[in-house]
């Protein structure tokens, strides 16, 4: 995972190039802007202050998808700032409450010792980093926040998710089929009559959901590098500024994959899962996509402000990685896996049989075998395996999810405590998801 932004950035900058002089010596002027970006990388600390007007402007007049991949100064950005860059949909809070948290901050979290790519350190030190570029932190225990941080962005400013947010399809997936709407054993071909080929034919709405699908779309190196690849094409065109060809829409790509390997056999990790899940959640409710979120989990929670989706340039909302809230949000999220759900809504949104479902340990082989997509190596015990969108499900009950550049969802119903995290990590090179494991195991286990 951590090579793979760099490897995507290889794929815009290349593979619309053909082998001709003028496409070469735009080859060179586009490395010559990533060096540029190197060596003019500003610290994430500045978007505190808030950016020059001047410079905003220069950010919205050039961004381009490749600048998302690269997460430079303008990628970073665009992280807090996505509705200047995409099309949006909007997930509506509705007309209730706020549901306000109590404060009790704990300092002594910032001694939490964490294991990361940039060697041993503090929490403390961790979220200071120059090269872990967090934004946001939020730790609530016991319903009560006990650490809120933000180095490298405003209180009120929305960060993206980026694939923590599969949490919400994965949520929303299970809430579905409690109701009847959507049965986790039926074909994706008898949701989206469009997916009929074979290999669309035997595979199951849980494969999706499980990251099982055996389709060749999984998020390996290999793939991301082939420029003919549909993982290539579909995170290119799925990327596509305002200002860029959309090209295909991500149905239209997605539906003429074929499969690499038997379905329920091996974990491998793939956003494609879980924007299928998103078609299919759109066909079986009849309601657009975002509206689904807000009724079923975003109106149900005292959430302060309106989520976001970012839209592809077909207008499909990319409901694999691209949502964005403010942190607190993210952590009334979070909150519904914990007993202390009750402070954030007022009914029981992840119900038991939920629980009965990602604690069953059947998938534990498939994630073994998924060497290349397991994250399982960046943390030191009780893995157990993965499921319902979530990376990793511990022996012990913890849950946890990542999100591109750093972001981060874990939490633990045990100890009654949630870690959510936003940060914009460059060329995805530092990665450093074992902090919030070890923070509960140090302080509340």
């Amino acid at each position: 995972m951590k090579t793979t932004l760099s490897m995507l950035f290889a794929i815009l900058l290349f593979a619309s190039c053909a082998n001709n002089e003028s496409s070469k010596e735009e080859s060179k002027k586009m490395k010559a802007k990533q060096s540029e970006q190197i060596s003019e990388l500003q610290s994430v600390a500045a978007l505190k202050d808030g950016i020059a007007p001047e410079i905003v402007l220069e950010y919205r007049r050039e961004y381009r998808s490749k600048d998302f991949l690269v997460n430079g100064n303008l990628g970073t950005y665009s992280f807090i700032n996505t509705p200047e860059f995409y099309q949006t949909a909007t997930v509506n809070r509705g007309a209730g409450q706020v549901a306000m948290l109590e404060k009790e901050l704990d300092a002594t979290l910032l001694n939490t010792q964490t294991d990361t790519d940039l060697g041993e350190m503090t929490l403390g030190d961790l979220i200071t980093n120059e090269d872990a570029r967090m934004q946001g932190v939020l730790v609530i225990h016991d319903g009560k926040i006990v650490l809120e941080e933000y180095p490298g962005m405003r209180e009120l400013d929305k960060h993206s998710w980026f694939s923590a947010s599969k949490q919400l399809v994965g949520l929303t997936t299970h809430i579905l089929a409690e109701e009847g709407v959507i049965d986790l054993e039926q074909t994706v071909n008898h949701y989206l009559p469009e997916y009929d080929s074979d290999d669309w034919k035997r595979i199951k709405v849980k494969h999706l959901l499980h990251h099982m699908a055996g389709m060749d779309y999984v998020e390996t190196n290999a793939n991301f590098m082939d420029p003919e690849h549909a993982l290539s094409k579909v995170t290119k065109y799925a990327l596509a500024s305002r200002y860029e060809d959309g090209g295909v829409s991500a149905f239209d790509l997605l539906k003429d994959v074929k499969s690499y390997i038997e379905p329920g056999v091996k974990y491998d990790y793939a956003s494609p899962n879980t924007q299928i899940l998103g078609f299919i959640i759109e066909r079986v409710s009849g309601e657009k996509y975002e509206d689904v979120i807000s009724e079923r989990i975003w109106t149900r929670v005292g959430m302060e402000s309106d989520g976001h989706y970012a839209l592809s340039a077909q207008g499909e909302p990319l409901s694999a990685g691209l949502f964005a809230s403010r942190l607190r949000d993210f952590g009334r999220f979070a909150l519904l896996y914990t007993p202390s759900w009750n402070t954030v809504a007022d009914e029981q949104i992840v119900s038991d049989t939920y629980w009965e479902k990602v604690y069953d340990n059947s998938y534990a082989d498939a994630l073994k075998r998924g060497v290349e997509t397991d994250k399982s190596k960046y943390f030191k015990d009780g893995q157990s395996h993965a499921t319902y969108q979530w990376d990793l499900v511990f022996d012990d009950g913890d849950l946890f999810k990542a999100g591109r550049y750093g972001q981060g969802i874990y939490v633990s119903p045990e100890t009654n405590t949630v870690v959510v995290y936003f940060s914009s990590v460059y060329m995805n090179e530092v990665y450093f998801p074992g902090f919030a494991r070890q923070l509960v195991q140090q302080n509340y286990r």
